[in-house]
Formats: C-alpha cells, structure tokens, sequence
C-alpha cells in the first residue's frame, strides 16, 4: 500500500508539474493530492510493523495460546512475589530513524556532525530507562524443588508495579510440562 501510494504521488506531482493543458481544470489541486499520496506513503512506511514484526507476534501468540491450553497452570499469589528494578540512564537519539530512507537529511547532517565532534547540535538526548521483574518462587511438589520464575521485563517502576500487583492479588502462570523453561507470565492486567 505505501508503495503504491509513494509511486502514485510521484506520478501525480511529476506529471502535473508540468501540465499545461485545458482538459483539467485546476491541475494545481491534483499536484497537492499528489504530494499528500507522497506523504501518506511516507506515513505508511514509518508507522506499519514489518511483516517480520507480525510473524514475531503471530508466533509468541501461538506459544501463548499453546502454554495456556498444554500447560500447568499455577495460581501465582502476587503479594507473595519479589520485585527487582534496575533503573539506568541511556543515551537515544533525538532525530533519525532504523530505516535510512525515513531519515531527514537534516538528521543525517546533524550526525555527521556528532561524528566529527561538533558540540553545537547534538543528535543525542539522556533518557531515564526504568524496568522492574517480577520474581516468583515455587515449591514444586511432585519434585520438591523449588523452581524461580521470572516476568518478563516490566516498563514500570517498582512501587507503581507494587499498587497494580496489589489492586490484582492473583494472577495464572502457564509452565510447559516438558520443558520448565519455558513458561508464561500472564500480566495482561497491566495493560488495563
């Protein structure tokens, strides 16, 4: 779709650019169509996941749905979990993008201009990155070992994660019967 719309609109602007005809009106008003087909285009390409992105997400999803239906479910009381954050400062840059061809050039100068030390336009800003992990001990009766889950990485800090783990009291955790290793987390409560 945003390769269709990218190469519409450079039709549309490249041909009414120069149009000078009677049929049309107002070809001014379709050289601006053209160039919000160009811009839309441009939209698409920044803000559409890749198709590797969604075959990620479609497979997790179907790990998840897996551990929820073969699984052991275990009823996790989650006043009883430790909570460990770790909290660091990053250096992100402020302009740009992955893709090369949706950076700005005046993105691109302004890491050149990084790149040979100029101080005047910095390209790079300090970030605040706060992560906490939920970690739950479990006494496995059928081996009487106790085994240690890990959440996943939770963007939240500790005491915020504290009031939504309160306000909860309980969640499930999905543990594949073969491989305890490989288990799931379910916190979908913290996206309400």
């Amino acid at each position: 779709m945003a390769s269709f719309l990218l190469g519409l609109g450079f039709l549309t602007i490249t041909f009414f650019r120069w149009y000078t005809g009677d049929l049309i009106p107002y070809p001014f008003v379709f050289w601006i169509s053209g160039l919000a087909m160009v811009w839309s285009g441009i939209l698409f390409l920044r803000f559409t996941p890749s198709t590797k992105d969604i075959q990620n997400k479609r497979r997790i999803d179907e790990n998840i749905k897996d551990l929820k239906e073969n699984g052991e479910k275990i009823i996790v009381d989650l006043t009883k979990c430790e909570l460990k954050e770790n909290s660091f400062t990053e250096e992100r840059e402020r302009y740009g993008d992955d893709n090369e061809l949706l950076t700005p050039s005046i993105a691109r100068d302004i890491e050149a201009w990084n790149a040979i030390g100029g101080d005047s336009m910095r390209n790079i800003k300090q970030v605040e990155v706060i992560q906490t992990v939920i970690i739950y001990s479990w006494l496995n009766n059928k081996t009487g070992k106790t085994e240690i889950f890990n959440s996943r990485v939770i963007n939240k800090d500790k005491i915020t994660l504290s009031f939504y783990l309160d306000r909860e009291k309980k969640t499930a955790l999905y543990v594949d019967k073969l491989n305890r290793e490989k288990y799931y987390f379910d916190l979908d409560f913290l996206n309400a």
